[in-house]
């Protein structure tokens, strides 16, 4: 298998907008009430798909078919993600035992989907057979899926999955730009704006969460993975260049509350808990809640059981944060979950928790 990183070349665009959007991860129906969300014109503006376009969402077959007329026909270009690789390793034979014990805990795969398609199962044949039964009906979607680029690079801009090690041969391997973690905090600056997904942005984030794009204008990074389909609070971001100006808009699946009285928090020192460093030692245990030790954040504090959760070996405390969101009667907010009584909340990109008392559903 060629390793080399492959990289698709276009002008800078003139007229119209520059649409990017990252970590798509199956949601179709998502992803097309995004476009609807940014009035996204076929013909006048460009748009660019950051990578895994699949994995994790219940619609993985659709989705590749509908980005694959997009790209027929209209300016929109691709490149290729880690999760994306389940092409290769049905038309390659790759590592196949490793795609299996993934596939045999991942609910939501475009390969469960092709099988399920023509009627058979991988639990009851060889995966040789298996692969090559995908091949011989999938040949067009998997092929689409292999032929991407790893970057995108147009005059101003670098496009890539999760980083770059330069900004002239971009890597020596193509996993070093389809996989690599947390190209964000890396001490790196560019010339050209360098545009990445893969690691949501909420995981840069130790004291209030957030999920719209990050950018360092020091490094001349943009980071835009709001977490579509790996969080509970997680959305869909879509970046948007137009001349000289940048904004983004985002969409999610959360249901929509009404806040019936302003809430006005107590001074706080808010504290976020992210899945890499979120490693907790039981110091105590209740039976809601648990007193619990972050080492990263080198305290302790009382946590929901709700978000105490195994993870091979390690407890963790995933995207358990303190922080009590203000809120302003009649403004809405996403419900990520309830807990208590007491409800996890995102407002404007953001997450807090709010009492349920102060919220109607809508």
């Amino acid at each position: 298998m060629n390793r080399k990183v492959v990289v698709k070349r276009l002008k800078k665009k003139e007229v119209g907008r520059e649409i990017v959007i990252s970590d798509i991860h199956g949601n179709l129906s998502l992803y097309q009430r995004l476009l609807q969300k940014i009035d996204y014109k076929k013909g006048e503006d460009r748009l660019i798909l950051l990578g895994d376009l699949v994995e994790k969402g219940p619609q993985n077959l659709q989705l590749v078919r509908f980005v694959m007329q997009q790209v027929e026909s209209e300016d929109v270009h691709c490149i290729t993600g880690n999760c994306d690789f389940v092409a290769k390793n049905i038309l390659y034979n790759y590592r196949l035992p490793f795609l299996k014990s993934v596939l045999s805990v991942r609910k939501n795969s475009l390969i469960h989907e092709m099988a399920s398609e023509i009627g058979i199962e991988m639990d009851r044949m060889d995966m040789d057979e298996f692969a090559y039964a995908l091949r011989k009906a999938f040949l067009k979607e998997l092929s689409f899926l292999n032929d991407l680029p790893h970057v995108i690079e147009t005059e101003t801009t670098i496009y890539a999955h999760a980083a770059i090690e330069n900004e002239e041969t971009f890597g020596d391997d193509f996993r070093e730009v389809m996989a690599s973690p947390f190209f964000f905090t890396r001490p790196i600056s560019f010339h050209k704006k360098v545009v990445v997904g893969h690691i949501p942005v909420s995981e840069y984030c130790d004291s209030i969460a957030r999920f719209d794009p990050l950018f360092d204008g020091t490094k001349n990074i943009y980071s835009i993975d709001g977490g579509n389909m790996v969080k509970s609070a997680g959305q869909l971001n879509a970046l948007i260049f137009e001349k000289d100006h940048c904004m983004s808009v985002h969409i999610e699946d959360q249901p929509v509350y009404r806040v019936v009285r302003d809430v006005n928090p107590s001074i706080q020192i808010p504290f976020y808990i992210n899945f890499n460093q979120g490693k907790i030692d039981v110091l105590e245990e209740q039976e809601q809640q648990a007193l619990v030790y972050s080492e990263h954040h080198h305290r302790q504090f009382w946590i929901d059981r709700a978000f105490v959760k195994t993870f091979g070996n390690d407890l963790k405390g995933t995207d358990y944060t303190n922080y009590h969101i203000p809120l302003k009667k009649g403004e809405h907010v996403h419900v990520v979950f309830t807990y208590s009584n007491k409800a996890q909340v995102k407002k404007n990109g953001f997450l807090g928790w709010a009492f349920l008392e102060d919220l109607e559903p809508v």
